[in-house]
């Protein structure tokens, strides 16, 4: 009889483990399925490098702000790098060694001579597209900037627009490797002959540098006194140009340019530069992280997405609050 009472009691502990194991594994089985059917939040997530040409200029700084934003937004992580001065080659070797790396994707300025690189990106799966600068022939996905012609087009438009006489002009250009200087720098030559008795004497090179915008200026001027406008094509050559102007002790030559950085503003306010041709580097920036989530979400996108540019003068400041 007692052995039957012990019988019992061992099958009862056997059913209640074997009801217990049988749940445990029901349990189990519907976590597993609930992350199948979840996939964790770091799935998502996307690794994007941003190269800059210069790591401290104010353009690029509000380009990183914008693409840093909007990298936020989607869950992504954004790495900001570059050379501390501009430097094609040195450029170049930040490229190397982002692709290195194996990113999910790099945002770039686009250049020639990195069309190979950008080729052995893709083949590595990794997504490029490229900012400011475009490199039409390469393996990017996506342009996003201003439309560089139709910028260099709106400059001469606006010194002709803005001035009774123009008769000799001096251009400064940032780079003579960047395509978006080389744009502006025809669409500009290109609307000056066509709308204009005017002659472009001279074209000098800043290297995208306040100094040397300065320095060129003097230069410029020295062998070609009778200049009454001088023009710069990137960022800190306007400010760089009333630099040089003021080593001179000149005041009755003309100033265009482009950007609203450094103390742009300011100058145009005091009358020492006419007008600017004013890109959006903030929005280039959040739109070329905006391409790269549609790419990957199997969204539409433009391939080349123009930003739109503003024009700077003492009236707009004035409309300003």
């Amino acid at each position: 009889m007692f052995k039957r009472i012990i019988s019992v009691a061992l099958s009862l502990i056997v059913l209640g483990s074997l009801i217990v194991f049988i749940a445990s594994a029901l349990r189990i089985n519907a976590s597993l399925s609930d992350m199948k059917l979840q996939p964790s939040p770091n799935a998502a997530h996307k690794r994007v490098i941003l190269i800059a040409p210069e790591l401290d200029t104010p353009y690029w700084k509000l380009l990183e702000q914008g693409a840093r934003q909007q990298a936020e937004q989607y869950g992504y992580l954004l790495q900001y790098t570059g050379p501390g001065r501009h430097d094609a080659a040195e450029q170049q070797r930040y490229l190397q060694k982002a692709i290195s790396s194996r990113p999910d994707a790099i945002i770039m300025q686009g250049l020639s001579a990195h069309e190979e690189l950008i080729a052995e990106a893709k083949q590595k799966n990794i997504t490029v597209v490229t900012v400011d600068t475009d490199a039409p022939q390469s393996k990017r996905i996506a342009y996003v900037g201003t439309d560089n012609a139709a910028a260099g087009k709106q400059l001469a438009e606006l010194m002709l627009e803005r001035i009774d006489s123009v008769s000799e002009i001096g251009v400064i250009i940032g780079s003579q490797e960047a395509q978006n200087q080389l744009a502006r720098l025809q669409a500009f030559q290109d609307t000056v002959a066509e709308l204009s008795e005017a002659s472009i004497v001279d074209i000098r090179l800043s290297n995208i540098s306040r100094l040397q915008a300065a320095r060129m200026t003097v230069a410029m001027l020295e062998q070609h006194p009778s200049i009454d406008v001088i023009v710069g094509l990137s960022g800190l050559d306007a400010v760089g140009i009333v630099d040089g102007l003021d080593a001179l002790d000149k005041q009755h030559v003309a100033v265009l340019g482009f950007d609203n950085l450094s103390n742009t503003e300011a100058l145009i306010a005091e009358g020492r530069i006419i007008g600017s041709i004013v890109q959006q580097p903030e929005i280039i920036g959040k739109q070329a992280i905006e391409v790269l989530y549609r790419y990957y979400n199997g969204g539409d996108y433009e391939v080349e997405d123009y930003v739109s540019t503003t024009v700077l003068t003492d009236f707009r400041l004035e409309d300003k609050p």
